[in-house]
């Protein structure tokens, strides 16, 4: 009979030379002794080099083309940021968030929506607090700022699929794995103390981690892990927005003259975004086996980020009616405005702030029982959910008229590179507060809950076959429930207000520094915002921000926006059934599995659509089914020479707010009324996927590997458009409109391809003179993609690059390790990509190039006690987007001044 044992390769054995070599353990799995799981060569090894060895070790016995991340130690992994460990991975790149930290992944130009994540075998939620503002709950793309790294010991992403995976990820799975007690012999305890300073909060946040393990003889385990953190963030940013024909903007200029078609900046706008966060998270393990043939598993985790997010926007905007150009002040080069001044313009100050509760909990119960040598079976249950409650404001003001016996204000901005500097003859953001008077305030409370819950059961048929190894075959059955349930008030002006007379900015105002590096150095370094929690005093009724309460303030009033609220209100249930069976074959160094998965999916969907005179619920049921191959094959054509090739068919589900069977209008006045409708006919995008790799392992720690892919996708989202008459309100009176409303649909329908190679390299100095360089090592990949899309529109920038893909990727590190003293210096750089395909004005958004500089090292003072340094963003680097417009090409859209932080710790261990 075949064994399911690891088969000692040229590579384990290399690996036991080079673990002796740095002064690393040895050791054999405490799994083997207990018979619960495969028997495996564990090497035990710590720092840089001991997590590089076992990432190698785990991608060389992997059957799919996949690449790994192991923590350094119990408690340690490589990033802070999971997300800033996986862009190491070739094919993977991240979404920076408005701090700068890793917030989503993209694999192989897709962005995070196709990639499923899993913690322990269940699915990880996405939504919760993700997004700029924390208002993406709808998305299935995990944000990775949710759980801290430390409560990890593995993230694997595999890019190529087999039949026994779950689907979902049509670019790839990312499996995250906490610290199982079998793991480790006898008790093991680690904790650490970290103090984060970032130089733009000027202020150091508590970082504190502790676990403790225990094997009992193989028999009964426990690990424990608890983490607590408090941070404070701040980034300042200057923007101009999208590029608009001056016609649109000051109608009194011919659209057919060189004039009316030039481009004008519209959104010219200062911020200043200040997150505060706390984050507490856990993890329990529990193992027990009471015989070689059955064993236990118990996992849980539980996180929550709370969260108080503000971006203060002081702004100029051309997008009212009455704007005038001053057309002797217009510099035209290439059909763009570089620069002009602009009469009778719009002045507002004001922040949007989403204060966040963002909950996460799962579970999950496993068995593994081998009745022989020819069975193992192994049943699961899992639950999960998560909970976001969100109160989101908006609390504008606006500069009054008035002001300065009826003299109108005048904008002028000059382009000068990335920038746009720009400044006003009646504010400078900073000195007269007493000038703004109530615009708009308005609030949308809401609750958004995910939950699932997963049974499985898998089979494993083991043969004493020439060739044929095993047969696996299982099924899986899941239930996910997604609710959102929103509130909208506001304070509007009535008839009797005068702005005169009511409170201004002043009665409710802070003053926030501002620098933005590169910017208009005569800009001023302060600006004034409303106070989130002072406006309450001064507008509300007993200083509560309610519903059901009334203003303060003599013509105004609040106003509950119940109809307008429950258009943002959904409910998605979803339920998956799975049969899978996958075939493994072994013929000495071919290796081979083939293998098929069925899946059918079941959605009912409810929510709520506008009809002339009212809101109607509206409820939708669907299902689909799909039948997904796969194949792959492992050739070792010699020693420390491995020839994979793989296909399979993936497959993604749309965002759940595009399932959504309502409509919301947003009307800024009574002549811009847009609307977005779901679609809950949406179904799953598809992918025919081909893998070929080629890897040597050429001597200890080292690889040379080359891996070319194409995906080929079907029925991605595409956008309809169509008019409709509906009754609305606009956005500053509770007056109800009728007219035409345009709206947009997402709709399936659009193919596309992804191709691309990947490169990596990765040696230890080895080869050096004896001494201290035989200490260092240096690791490197590069990834080139990309695309073609048929969207079925003229110019459309999809058709030219998919959202998230960059062209072009790489990182590199040059690590140092000694047993006493390890250091990383790691780049990782990304070329410009498509952020978002429709931003201001539908007009699509980038963001540039960036690549960052990350530092860090450890020093052990004794086999307990270890010093900790690390530096993010060494160069301070800023991010940069751009806005593309056909006929002159990339233009600027704003920078966003990030912000470099350093750790320093202890970690104490046993």
């Amino acid at each position: 009979m075949h064994s399911n044992k690891f088969k000692k390769s040229y590579l384990a054995c290399c690996l036991a030379i080079s673990a002796s070599q740095v002064g690393l353990v040895h050791a054999a799995s405490s799994e083997e002794s207990s018979g619960a799981e495969d028997n495996v060569e564990v090497i035990t090894v710590k720092g840089v080099r001991g997590s590089i060895v076992r990432s190698l070790n785990n991608k060389y016995n992997d059957s799919n083309v996949s690449d790994s991340i192991s923590s350094e130690d119990l408690g340690k992994f490589p990033d802070m940021n999971l997300s800033e460990s996986l862009q190491r991975i070739p094919g993977v790149t991240i979404n920076r968030n408005q701090n700068g930290e890793g917030s989503q992944i993209n694999v192989r130009g897709l962005g995070p929506q196709f990639t499923r994540v899993e913690i322990n075998g269940m699915t990880a939620p996405g939504g919760g607090s993700a997004g700029r503002l924390g208002t993406n709950g709808g998305g299935r793309g995990f944000s990775f700022e949710l759980l801290p790294s430390e409560l990890f010991s593995n993230a694997t992403v595999t890019k190529s699929s087999d039949a026994s995976q779950s689907e979902g990820g049509l670019a790839g799975l990312v499996t995250l794995e906490t610290p199982q007690p079998f793991q480790h012999r006898g008790l093991k305890f680690s904790s650490s103390l970290q103090g984060n300073y970032s130089d733009t909060t000027d202020s150091i946040d508590p970082r504190a981690f502790v676990t403790v393990s225990n094997n009992i003889d193989d028999t009964f385990g426990f690990s424990i892990g608890l983490f607590h953190s408090n941070s404070e963030f701040r980034s300042d940013g200057a923007e101009n927005g999208v590029w608009r024909p001056l016609s649109v903007i000051d109608p009194d200029v011919d659209p057919n003259s060189p004039m009316g078609s030039a481009l004008v900046a519209n959104g010219t706008r200062l911020y200043t975004f200040l997150e505060d966060r706390e984050n507490t998270a856990g993890t329990l393990a529990l193992q027990y086996s009471p015989s070689d043939e059955l064993a236990f598993t118990f996992n849980s985790i539980y996180a929550e980020l709370t969260n108080e997010k503000a971006a203060h926007r002081n702004d100029i905007p051309l997008e009212h009616l009455g704007v005038k150009a001053l057309q002797d002040s217009l510099v035209i080069e290439n059909g763009v405005i570089v620069e002009g001044s602009f009469d009778n313009v719009q002045h507002r100050v004001g922040p949007r702030i989403t204060d966040i509760d963002d909950t996460f909990f799962q579970t999950s119960l496993t068995a593994t029982w081998k009745p022989n040598d020819y069975w193992e079976i192994t049943p699961y249950i899992g639950a999960s959910s998560r909970e976001a409650n969100r109160k989101q404001s908006l609390l504008s003001f606006k500069l009054n008229n008035e002001i300065g016996g009826n003299v109108p204000g005048i904008l002028s901005y000059k382009v000068r590179g990335d920038y746009v500097d720009f400044n006003s003859t009646l504010t400078d953001f900073s000195s007269n507060p007493e000038d703004f008077s109530l615009n708009v305030l308005i609030f949308r409370p809401s609750e958004d809950d995910a939950k699932e819950v997963t049974s499985k059961i898998d089979f494993t048929r083991f043969f004493d076959h020439e060739f044929m190894n095993k047969v696996d075959f299982g099924f899986r059955y899941t239930v996910q429930d997604k609710e959102v349930v929103e509130q909208d008030y506001r304070i509007g002006r009535e008839s009797g207000w005068n702005p005169n007379m009511g409170p201004s900015l002043a009665d409710s105002m802070i003053m926030l520094d501002y620098d933005v590096d590169g910017a208009d150095p005569s800009f001023t370094h302060k600006m004034f915002s409303v106070d989130p929690n002072g406006f309450q005093d001064v507008w509300f009724q007993g200083g509560n921000v309610s519903p059901t309460g009334s203003s303060l303030v003599p013509g105004t009033s609040v106003q509950n926006r119940a109809s307008s609220a429950a258009l943002n209100s959904y409910q998605v249930e979803e339920k998956t059934l799975n049969a899978y069976v996958k075939a493994d074959f072994d013929w000495e160094e071919l290796t081979a599995n083939v293998g098929v998965r069925y899946v059918k999916t079941t959605q009912n969907i409810d929510g709520y659509t506008t009809a002339l005179g009212g809101i109607d619920a509206i409820a939708f049921e669907s299902d689909y089914s799909e039948v997904l191959p796969s194949a792959s094959l492992r050739y070792e054509l010699s020693e420390g020479v491995l020839l994979r090739a793989a296909y399979s068919k993936t497959l993604t589900r749309p965002n759940l707010p595009d399932l959504a069977p309502s409509e919301r209008i947003f009307a800024p006045d009574v002549n811009s009324a847009t609307g977005q409708r779901g679609n809950p006919e949406l179904k799953p995008f598809t992918s025919d996927n081909l893998d070929l790799s080629i890897e040597w392992y050429f001597s200890d720690e080292a690889l040379l590997a080359a891996n070319v892919f194409r995906k080929d996708l079907d029925g991605l989202i595409d956008t309809t458009t169509f008019t409709a008459n509906r009754d609305f309100v606009t956005q500053l009176s509770p007056e109800v409109f009728n007219g035409d409303v345009f709206f947009t649909q997402p709709s399936n329908g659009a193919s596309a391809s992804i191709k691309g190679f990947e490169l990596s390299y990765q040696q230890p100095f080895s080869f050096a003179p004896e001494g201290i360089l035989q200490n260092f090592g240096f690791l490197a990949n590069y990834t080139k993609t990309s695309s073609d899309a048929d969207f079925g529109i003229e110019n459309d920038v999809r058709s030219a690059g998919l959202p998230g893909l960059s062209p072009t990727s790489f990182n590199a590190s040059l690590y140092y390790d000694d047993g006493t003293l390890d250091a990383k210096l790691s780049y990782a750089w990304r070329e410009r990509y498509l952020a978002q395909t429709s931003d201001d004005f539908g007009e699509p958004r980038f963001m540039d190039d960036y690549g960052q500089l990350d530092f860090s090292a450890n020093y052990s003072v004794n086999d307990n006690l270890q010093v900790q340094f690390q530096v993010l963003n060494l160069t301070d680097e800023n991010m940069v987007a751009k806005t593309f417009v056909h006929k002159t090409g990339y233009l600027p859209y704003g920078v966003t001044d990030l912000s470099r932080r350093v750790l320093l710790g202890v970690r104490y261990s046993f």
